[in-house]
């Protein structure tokens, strides 16, 4: 009954979508050829007999974006993130498809009109929507009452969100955990850090059966069972299932890999019907990675331009102060451990490794040039992997790539060294600016690196390209 009404809803809401695409469509056209003055006005009959096109498309766009998925647990930032894909998608299809309508020509200024205004009315429905179902929330209506099995990490950490999004309308009646009273709560979440005390453990996972009948009893049945339990519980996962069959509450696993100490961009697919749980992973490629790659190449660009005198000058220098090639090419390990060669400045003598070999950079070593220990000094002989960006083999932020050689060693000594590979490897990082380079510590190298790809946005990326710019090339861990 529960899915059918979802179902009825969010068809009621596709077809409310078009009605709104279908209003934006015409107050475009509105706002484009009476409100602002059109080099010439054209009439609303030739926008109008493209609407049905419109809301074919857009239908179709919206539908494949899966905006209409039941997603009842689901922040209301991710709603709106979800909604403005969805616009860029169908506005993109929709301009495709215009271009190959030759009639007439579509004003630009109206299809850029009707994109934001489609955008307005699809967001503001949803937070008109939101508002209604949290007030009622709020008064106790259209609620779901959730038991949660397992009052761990996992577990408390499902109950602070459930707490700190009211308008989900989840009403946590307690926890089933073996271990009773002796539970302690756990630290602050840094994405709930509200503290709520110890978790309220009602029985044990083998009372989960007679916990639920007396809820039935009160008249208020448990609606859903969080099982939010560690993988070693399979036999206790199979008996709350085989309690939740003769129930009519909903079963759902939450499992608890906090237990695990190395996690990255862990997330749940799809294989033929099979859910797959990837603990550490690459990130997954969205619109945001394709901005990065934007601002990757554009960024660059700008540099290389700009200081192209600087880069003359350095290389005429380096090519007087001794014989040899003016750049020197190092085979590193960049994204899922492919190799490439990365540019820099020569900052040595050719053939300087030729008798010791792969040789750690430390301090007081006196292989480099008078130029190349400048270069070095300043960072300046980095400037060239500006080039390796434009190629795709780095990116402006990220972990710095190591030699194969070294990383032989490292990814034994050091745990989780080769998760840093799962990130486009970077000129710049949250590591270097925070002083780990050079001859320092690989541990807290590596501990930062991590923190960076499991909290990557590019707001994190603009903030270590200007702490890079404020603090300066010069670091007395470069040598």
């Amino acid at each position: 009954m529960l899915r059918e009404r979802s179902l009825l809803l969010q068809r009621g809401l596709f077809v409310a979508d078009l009605a709104l695409i279908a209003l934006a469509w015409a107050l475009a056209w509105v706002l484009r050829f009476e409100v602002l003055t059109p080099p010439e006005w054209v009439p609303f009959g030739y926008y109008a007999r493209f609407l049905p096109f419109v809301l074919a498309l857009w239908g179709g766009a919206l539908l494949l974006s899966g905006l209409y998925q039941t997603r009842r647990a689901q922040r209301l930032t991710l709603v709106i993130w979800a909604v403005g894909r969805a616009v860029g998608l169908s506005l993109l299809v929709s301009l495709g498809a215009v271009f190959f309508y030759r009639e007439f020509s579509f004003s630009r200024l109206h299809m850029l009109l009707f994109g934001v205004t489609s955008s307005m009315f699809l967001v503001g429905l949803r937070l008109g929507i939101y508002a209604v179902l949290r007030r009622a929330r709020q008064r106790g209506q259209n609620t779901r009452r959730v038991l949660i099995a397992g009052a761990g990490k996992a577990g408390q950490r499902l109950a602070r969100a459930f707490r700190h999004y009211p308008w989900m309308g989840f009403e946590v009646v307690g926890f089933l955990d073996d271990r009773g009273d002796e539970v302690e709560a756990e630290p602050p979440d840094p994405f709930y850090p509200e503290q709520t005390g110890r978790p309220r453990v009602i029985g044990t996972l083998e009372e989960a059966d007679a916990v639920l009948d007396r809820f039935i009893d009160e008249g208020r049945p448990v609606d859903l069972v969080y099982a939010a339990l560690p993988l070693s519980a399979s036999r206790k996962l199979q008996a709350l299932a085989d309690v939740c069959s003769t129930h009519t509450a909903s079963l759902a696993l939450v499992p608890d890999l906090f237990q695990l100490d190395l996690l990255l961009n862990s997330r749940v697919s799809d294989v033929d019907g099979m859910p797959v749980i990837h603990l550490m992973d690459e990130a997954p490629f969205d619109i945001r990675t394709v901005l990065k790659r934007v601002l990757d190449v554009a960024f660059s660009a700008a540099v290389l331009l700009a200081l192209s005198p600087l880069l003359l000058a350095i290389a005429v220098a380096v090519k007087v102060s001794s014989p040899g090639p003016v750049f020197y090419r190092q085979r590193r390990m960049g994204l899922n451990g492919q190799t490439f060669e990365m540019l820099k400045f020569r900052s040595m003598p050719v053939n300087a490794e030729s008798a010791s070999g792969a040789v750690w950079a430390k301090a007081g070593e006196n292989r480099a040039t008078r130029v190349g220990a400048f270069l070095r000094k300043t960072s300046l002989d980095e400037l060239p992997q500006f080039f390796n960006v434009l190629r795709g083999d780095m990116s402006v932020v990220g972990p710095r790539p190591e030699r194969p050689v070294f990383i032989q060693e490292f990814r034994h000594r050091i745990p989780g060294y080769m998760l840093r590979h799962k990130a486009k490897a970077g000129i710049t990082g949250w590591a270097q600016v925070n002083g780990w380079r050079g001859d320092t510590s690989l541990e807290k190298r590596i501990e930062y690196d991590l923190y960076y790809i499991q909290n990557w946005s590019l707001t994190f990326d603009l903030k270590i390209m200007a702490m890079t710019v404020v603090k300066g090339f010069v670091n007395e861990n470069a040598y």
